[in-house]
Parts: C-alpha cells; structure tokens; sequence
C-alpha cells in the first residue's frame, strides 16, 4: 500500500444515521483527510442485508435506512404494511413500536428487494423467530459489525 492508503482494524461509521462498526477498513488519503475506501453503495446493500437478519430490534435510525433506501414515503411504506403514514412517522420518532409481526415483514420486505434466494428466507425464520422480537420490548442500539474483507472484494 501506498503513503496515501491503509487499513483500518475497526471504524465506526455513522454516516447513514447510525453507527456501523466497518472491521478491516482501507483508508485512503485525500485533502490531508483519511476516509474510507469502500463502494458506498455497496455498503448500504450490505447494511441493509445486515438489518434483515439482525438479532435484536430495529431502530428508529435503521428503521427510517430501510425506507429511505427503498425510496419509499412514509405514506407508500406504511401502505406495503397496513398502516398509516403517521403510523410510519411514530415508528421512526421512537414514539411507538413496531409490532414484532409488521417488522418481520418488512425484513421479509427487504430480502424481496434484494432478490434473496429461498433458502435466505427460511435463514431469516431461524435467525429471527417472532418469539425472540415479540420477548424484547425495547430497541436495544446494537451497533452492526460488517467485515469489509468478506463483504467486499478489496485488491
């Protein structure tokens, strides 16, 4: 590697509004500033794969990741899931709650969008089973651990 570039162990990254621990991170040099050296777009598909099959709740942040990535509104999200857009606007304030039901389908939701393949859908059943999300009633801010070097392919 170059001067201008080097891997970093951990790096939290918070720039899709919330914090993602990247592991194994290139950094490059560019204006006298160090960043990351990753296809953003890339991450975000990885983050959102990431989210489907997180252990704990989603959160508000993650929440409002997963609409935006879709490019849907409130209104058109809470319509995919039988609600109303202030039904949206409340999950992505903290102020209500997603029914342990409705998040599972919008992990579901997401693994459709990413064209996942069966067996990724019955993954997500055992992963995920609705008792465990039904048991906890808080959204607990796990913060996601995404390997760059399994993730992506980095020369």
């Amino acid at each position: 590697m170059k001067n201008s570039e080097h891997k970093v162990k951990t790096f939290i990254y918070e720039g899709l509004g919330f914090p993602i621990t990247l592991v194994n991170t290139p950094m490059r040099k560019v204006f006298g500033e160090w960043v990351i050296d990753i296809d953003m777009t890339r991450l975000q598909l990885v983050v959102l794969r990431a989210l489907a099959f997180k252990s704990g709740r989603l959160t508000k942040h993650e929440l409002q990741f997963i609409r935006k990535f879709l490019a849907l509104t409130t209104a058109n999200f809470g319509r995919i899931f039988g609600v109303t857009h202030a039904a949206v606007i409340q999950w992505e304030n903290g102020k209500r709650q997603l029914t342990p039901s409705t998040e599972f389908c919008i992990r579901l939701h997401v693994l459709s969008h990413l064209r996942a393949k069966a067996t990724e859908f019955r993954d997500l059943y055992n992963a995920v089973p609705l008792q465990v999300l039904a048991k906890e009633k808080t959204r607990k801010s796990t913060c996601l651990e995404i390997d760059i070097s399994e993730n992506f392919k980095v020369a």
